[in-house]
């Protein structure tokens, strides 16, 4: 489990930039290959993460291997691997000493020895300095958006986006052809829920705007409608492209909570402005995306920003997307805190 809370304290930037640029040259790893373990596309939201993981260690140049619970992997070696899972589809991972385990909400106990053994970190999501800090003297500042907890091997991250950074330069030079084209759509590809960790009521409010404006609000969402399997990367790209505006619309206890999802980070890397109800999102763009915690007003302020938003500013956001938030950069910061766990 992943600790919360504590007191916020510096790290020895030194020591982590050498860490970071041998990792940048392949000397830290340990590891021959890396196998994400459940959650297969299209299963669940969170494949979408795991296909991301898949992606990055793959344009890394590792061996990339995608197995579940139902596989037969009786005749695979998976000496020397690192992996990669969730602890509601971990039920029948390997469980060697010669691998290393990097765990997002697994149960500790079933990992003991690889944590004893310096072996197995927990990923954690982020959420806001009053929620992480509470109570915890263990929490220590990393990096912008990104916290760790040596004695329980947490690392606290947000994700990032799915595309690598060619591919995001690779947009920016398509980004003319569908720049303020004048759209009337919006394509929300993503959760829609009820209860605690929902967000229909607030994405109500903002389809209200959308309608009063004449703007169809399109969702497309297999957990509310299960005949929909999924929508690809590619797929998503243009449809995130053909809309008016791609907000970040999260639920109360994401916002309450600081929680960052990735969809500000594809939006964004997808060629959109960002426009978040989120307090925290705003401030973690450093106040450069459109905020209002009122969602139904977000798309009137939106609206109104679109209006001076240049090719620059959305430029400038990329790239910031590009070099600090993709999966290439969470897995330099994950190795760089599995070294230091297994250096304790």
């Amino acid at each position: 489990m992943c600790a919360l809370g504590g007191k916020l304290k510096v790290t020895n930037v030194f020591v982590l930039c050498v860490l970071f640029l041998l990792i940048s040259l392949g000397e830290l790893t340990g590891f021959e290959k890396v196998v994400l373990w459940g959650h297969k596309l299209h299963s669940s939201t969170h494949s979408y993460i795991h296909n991301a993981f898949y992606r990055a260690f793959e344009h890394l140049g590792y061996p990339t291997y995608w197995f579940d619970d139902h596989d037969d992997v009786s005749n695979f070696d998976f000496s020397n691997s690192l992996f990669i899972t969730e602890g509601n589809v971990d039920k029948n991972i390997p469980l060697r000493n010669d691998c290393d385990y990097i765990l997002h909400y697994c149960t500790p106990s079933k990992y003991a020895k690889q944590f004893k053994a310096g072996r197995c970190i927990n990923l954690c999501v982020f959420t806001n300095e009053r929620t992480i800090h509470s109570g915890n003297e263990n929490i220590v500042y990393f990096d912008k958006g990104i916290y760790r907890d040596l004695q329980s091997r947490s690392i606290y991250m947000p994700w990032a986006t799915d595309l690598l950074p060619h591919e995001i330069d690779k947009i920016k030079d398509k980004v003319p052809s569908f720049f303020k084209k004048g759209s009337r759509e919006i394509y929300w590809v993503g959760t829609t829920w009820t209860g605690i960790y929902g967000n229909n009521n607030e994405l109500h409010a903002f389809r209200k705007a959308c309608e009063e404006k004449n703007v169809k609000f399109i969702t497309l969402s297999f957990l509310a409608d299960p005949k929909l399997k999924g929508v690809s990367v590619e797929d998503n790209i243009e449809l995130i492209q053909k809309s008016f505006i791609a907000p970040t619309i999260v639920g109360s206890w994401q916002k309450e909570t600081g929680m960052i999802p990735c969809r500000i980070f594809k939006n964004i890397s997808y060629g959109q402005m960002g426009a978040t109800n989120s307090e925290t999102i705003y401030e973690f763009f450093d106040k450069k995306i459109v905020y209002n915690p009122d969602p139904y007003q977000l798309f009137f302020d939106a609206e109104k920003r679109l209006e001076t938003f240049t090719l620059e500013d959305l430029y400038e956001l990329m790239d910031l997307v590009k070099t600090k938030h993709t999966y290439l950069n969470r897995i330099d910061t994950l190795l760089t805190f599995l070294e230091v766990v297994k250096n304790l």
